[in-house]
């Protein structure tokens, strides 16, 4: 009998906490089944676990997430576009006692969380109304939190005015913003399948150790530095570790932008600044940068499989060890680098114009580099002594590869032979 009485108890509680679907329409009826006009009101009657399904119209709303839910755009009538676009931004801060003060902008904001699924939407942060770097500005923001980006297309995190702030790091308006505030984690992310564009300094931030992350077939593009402020695709910082792979990233070239002006207003596809042990760059592709992957601080990195072409001002692959004083123990590895130009005396002066450059006394140390492909560009590879570099292959370049630590002051003049 008490058994029976268990069973029928577990039963019941099983069926308690079954997650609910909750549909969201306009009142025009695209849906018909939808119990909610606003998604705003169906999280405000969500429970833990529910999925939102959120039927095609623009919705003028700015969203903040604190419990596991999953927001999905589907499709009706043969319309599958859900815009979730809010007409005018507002602060909004993480409400943990332990976040200190950061206010922020965001279309969807998640804080404090975990499980928390976004998918299928086109998402819309050009209503915004940040200027400067003091309040953050993203398209979507986790906060101390965990979950999913998928399939999204994400794109409006432009500031007002641009050139209102300009620091490089972290500079302002992401695609897709991952940090932690007073926590420490762990806390992971996937972010995979989305279009991410018209955003001002990075498609995708990782800042933080604590994150995981996983960013993956994303096609990010911008428009490079003749917005006059630095761009950069997928961005990992300070201790966040990251699996960044099979996305296609395409940013802009210095035009008629002089290469030493373009320099301090570049653009770049990947970066590691500072990431954390392990992280990981493969199979991307990246066009039209001035540098591909910049590696400026890590440990136990693979830069693996990536094709990069069309690169001005600097290079396929920059590596430096400034942002945490060393990039050691990494491997780079089979990378085809096409195209990084002019060969001209720029690359002598500015030490760069190469497939893959190490920067000497940056604390680079104990790297393998092997088996990369470069073609066409003023060196295969500049290494440092400390590296090892093995069998490549460098063909229509001047110089196939040369020790750095030897020029700490200019490359050898470029002369044709």
């Amino acid at each position: 009998m008490f058994k029976n009485l268990f069973l029928l108890i577990a039963a019941s509680s099983c069926v308690s906490l079954q997650a609910a679907t909750l549909i969201v329409g306009p009142s025009q009826g695209v849906c018909a089944n939808a119990a909610y006009s606003s998604i705003t009101a169906a999280l405000a009657a969500a429970k833990s676990g529910d999925e939102i399904d959120i039927c095609p119209a623009l919705y003028s709303e700015q969203l903040t997430i604190t419990q596991p839910v999953t927001l999905k755009g589907i499709g009706a009538n043969g319309n599958n576009r859900v815009l979730i676009q809010p007409a005018a931004m507002t602060n909004v801060q993480n409400p943990s006692p332990n976040a200190p003060y950061t206010p922020s902008q965001a279309v969807i904001s998640v804080f404090n969380t975990s499980d928390v699924v976004i998918e299928d939407l086109a998402i819309d942060a050009s209503m915004n109304t940040v200027s400067g770097c003091a309040v953050t500005l993203a398209a979507i923001h986790f906060s101390n939190a965990s979950g999913r980006v998928a399939n999204n297309a994400i794109s409006g995190a432009q500031l007002s005015n641009p050139l209102s702030c300009t620091t490089l790091f972290p500079g302002n308006g992401f695609g897709v913003q991952v940090d932690t505030t007073g926590q420490t984690g762990p806390f992971t992310v996937s972010i995979s399948g989305n279009t991410i564009h018209d955003f001002n300094r990075n498609g995708v931030l990782l800042n933080g150790a604590g994150i995981t992350a996983v960013v993956s077939r994303n096609v990010i593009s911008g428009v490079g530095p003749s917005t006059g402020y630095s761009q950069f695709g997928v961005f990992v910082a300070l201790g966040a570790v990251a699996r960044v792979t099979g996305n296609i990233v395409s940013q802009g070239n210095c035009g008629a932008i002089d290469v030493n002006d373009c320099i301090k207003v570049r653009s770049e596809g990947v970066v590691f600044r500072a990431a954390g042990d392990g992280s990981v760059a493969d199979s991307n592709t990246i066009t039209d940068v001035q540098s591909g992957i910049f590696l400026n601080g890590a440990n136990k990195a693979q830069i693996t499989n990536n094709v990069i072409m069309n690169v001005d001002a600097l290079d396929g692959i920059d590596v430096q060890g400034t942002a945490s004083g060393y990039f050691t123990n990494s491997v780079i590895s089979g990378n085809t680098i096409s195209h990084v130009f002019p060969i001209s005396s720029i690359d002598s002066v500015n030490e760069s114009g190469c497939g893959i450059n190490e920067y000497s006394g940056t604390g680079v140390a104990q790297n393998v580099i092997l088996n990369n492909t470069v073609n066409d560009a003023y060196c295969g590879v500049a290494f440092v002594t400390a590296d090892q570099l093995l069998t490549g292959t460098y063909v229509n370049t001047l110089i196939a590869s040369l020790n750095a630590d030897q020029y700490p002051n200019a490359f050898p003049p470029v002369v044709e032979p």
